[in-house]
């Protein structure tokens, strides 16, 4: 009965310790040192999103592609409505800063999305130039309904899909490749 209520007496980490192993951490409430949540580190995202040499399994691509997609999808579908939507109020100044709002968004995402399929092209043994047929199609798709191209467009997003089912299945060399050990994947 005695060791039912006895409590475990943990080690309490040094402050630097508890930085390294948990990234970025803020106290939750006022005097709450040891109540902390963690944070990622920017390093750590910079390393998923937006470094362009070495190599990314079909997983990790397959599912930081989809977050990026379902993201991107998200703020075109509320930036674009608005968009419109000032237009046909005619509040031009409001369409322009949705606009704005639109592009700075889309930066991160497209350079990430780069990124990424440059690093799977580069586990699959291929150069990182490859991926631009699928992203060019990717373009398009935003592009060409704008322009009226309906068929041009479909085409487009068409040849993006077979582009991305190829990434999303193909598996990586196993081994050493030109653009990277198989440790670094």
């Amino acid at each position: 009965m005695s060791q039912r209520n006895q409590k475990i007496k943990l080690k309490k980490r040094s402050r630097q310790s508890a930085r390294i192993h948990r990234g970025f951490a803020m106290p939750v409430g006022p005097g709450s040192e040891n109540s902390l949540v963690s944070f990622r580190d920017f390093a750590d995202l910079k390393a998923k999103y937006f470094r362009f040499t070495g190599r990314i399994q079909r997983r990790p691509f397959i599912f930081r592609t989809l977050i990026l997609i379902f993201a991107q999808f998200m703020f075109s579908i509320i930036l674009y409505s608005k968009i419109v939507e000032s237009i046909l109020i005619n509040h031009m100044e409001y369409a322009i800063i949705f606009a704005i709002i639109f592009v700075l968004l889309s930066i991160p995402a497209v350079w990430s999305q780069i990124s990424l399929g440059v690093r799977r092209c580069h586990d699959i043994n291929k150069p990182g130039l490859m991926f631009a047929v699928p992203f060019i199609c990717y373009l398009a798709s935003y592009v060409l309904p704008v322009l009226g191209q309906d068929t041009a467009a479909m085409a487009a997003q068409s040849i993006m899909a077979v582009s991305y089912l190829g990434l999303f299945t193909v598996k990586g060399t196993s081994g050493d490749n030109a653009y990277g050990p198989e440790r670094a994947r």
